[in-house]
């Protein structure tokens, strides 16, 4: 059994979504959604978005603040502080539960460990909140005592003042100034209260729908089950494609060896071992080596989807030679350029196949197979490059180049390559065909 510790989880901590479950906008408010929630880099996006509008807010409250009576000193020191803090506490939630998913845990103790992180986050948010709301007013407003005790001496001045006027006309015109300031003052508190209490409010909306990390809790709870969605359809498509394959590779076996290639092949033998000996010994050897190049590529392939170039043109050597053998007026080249490749199973052989049975077989007289491979350079990236060429019948043969061979070809590059791999088939002006097989160049 392996190690936990060492299965491989569906998505890296910092790696992005895939695209069955990014949001695939590339905006700065939700580009953090392009990435697993509670990773680093999700955690830079997401403190981007919420720290550019909230610094407008705020700026945008200072103004009013200071607008509506709030003296500048006072601002700078206790507001853009107070903001500072809210933001930095808002953000400790999540901050937390980006280093516990860095840690590697486990899905359930991953997830309790993230909402208790979540929660000691909100819960110190909200004391700083409130404490900081408080002492913003008491900065601006003093202390509730000596404000009481300071609205009660305006009030004593103030009917001092109406006795004065009762008593003293003339003298009333000098004090109505000392009056009017005294009245406008409490109004003058009461409408930076009010913007005040409007921020506090504000931010504790705010922080309610989003900042105290329950909204990212619902989305990280929401992306694990989509992941885990996604990865079970990916090894449900991958479990077909390794059965089309074992299916395909079964088929192509069967089809190198079913009984009418070798009673065709031992007909062969027999034919002339009275008149040839010499040939009858020459195509038993062919079958031999043959078989040898063929039955062991078979038998790797089972576990891997990847073959090898030089392996590949082994047996179609060991295949012409054995066709040739049998048909003397086959002649044949096989040349690589490169010294060898990732190439997917069977393909080669396949086409060889398809070039003898469509083009050399029908033909009357000589007829020629040239098999080359080469590296090529295109946008920028390497391409392998096979092509199989013959001087065969054409298309205006038995075949019109639409076989169950040539279609498995076409089906296995698409899923193994999508569109960086292709099979054209193209007639050539001396006749026959020419098949060419291109895909990524992997050393």
């Amino acid at each position: 059994m392996s190690n936990p510790s060492q299965v491989k989880r569906p998505v890296e901590a910092d790696s992005p979504l895939p695209a069955e479950v990014a949001v695939r906008t590339d905006t700065w408010l939700n580009r953090a959604r392009n990435y697993p929630v509670f990773s680093r880099t999700w955690f830079y996006y997401r403190s981007l978005a919420w720290s550019v509008p909230v610094g407008i807010i705020a700026l945008f409250s200072c103004v009013i603040a200071y607008l509506s009576g709030v003296s500048l000193a006072d601002i700078v020191a206790k507001a853009i502080p107070a903001t500072l803090t809210f933001t930095m506490l808002h953000l400790l939630g999540p901050g937390l539960a980006v280093l516990i998913r860095q840690r590697q845990l486990s899905s359930r103790k991953e997830s309790v460990l993230i909402v208790l992180a979540l929660l000691t986050g909100a819960l110190i948010s909200w004391g700083a909140l409130y404490g900081s709301k408080y002492s913003v007013k008491l900065a601006v407003y003093g202390d509730p005592y000596h404000v009481t005790k300071k609205a009660s001496e305006d009030k004593a001045k103030k009917s001092a003042a109406t006795e004065t006027v009762h008593s003293e006309p003339k003298a009333s015109t000098a004090s109505q100034p000392d009056s009017e300031e005294s009245i406008a003052d409490p109004e003058t508190q009461k409408v930076s209260e009010q913007v005040i209490e409007g921020l506090a409010k504000g931010l504790v909306v705010i922080g309610v729908l989003y900042l105290a990390g329950g909204f990212d809790l619902w989305l990280y709870f929401r992306q694990k089950k989509r992941l885990k969605e996604v990865e079970q359809q990916r090894e449900l498509q991958r479990a077909q494609e390794a059965r089309r394959e074992a299916e395909l590779r079964l088929s192509v076996l069967v089809a190198q060896v079913e009984p009418h290639f070798l009673f065709n092949t031992l007909a062969g033998v027999r034919s002339a071992i009275n008149t040839e000996p010499a040939r009858a010994v020459s195509i038993v050897d062919h079958l031999v080596d043959y078989l040898r190049a063929t039955i062991p590529q078979m038998r790797d392939d089972g576990a891997s989807v990847q073959g090898r170039l030089k392996k590949q043109f082994d047996a179609a050597r060991a295949y012409l030679s054995l066709m040739q053998a049998r048909i003397p007026r086959l002649s044949f080249s096989v040349y690589s350029e490169v010294e060898d490749a990732a190439l997917p199973p069977l393909l080669l052989i396949s086409l060889v196949e398809n070039a003898i049975k469509h083009g050399v077989e029908p033909k009357i007289g000589p007829a020629h197979i040239a098999i080359t491979a080469g590296r090529i350079e295109q946008h920028e990236q390497s391409f392998l490059q096979i092509r199989v060429a013959d001087d065969g019948v054409g298309f205006g043969g038995s075949s019109s180049g639409s076989g169950i061979g040539l279609t498995n070809i076409h089906q296995r590059l698409h899923s193994m390559y999508g569109a960086a791999a292709s099979l054209e088939l193209k007639a050539r002006a001396e006749g026959g065909v020419l098949a060419v097989i291109t895909l990524p160049y992997e050393p």
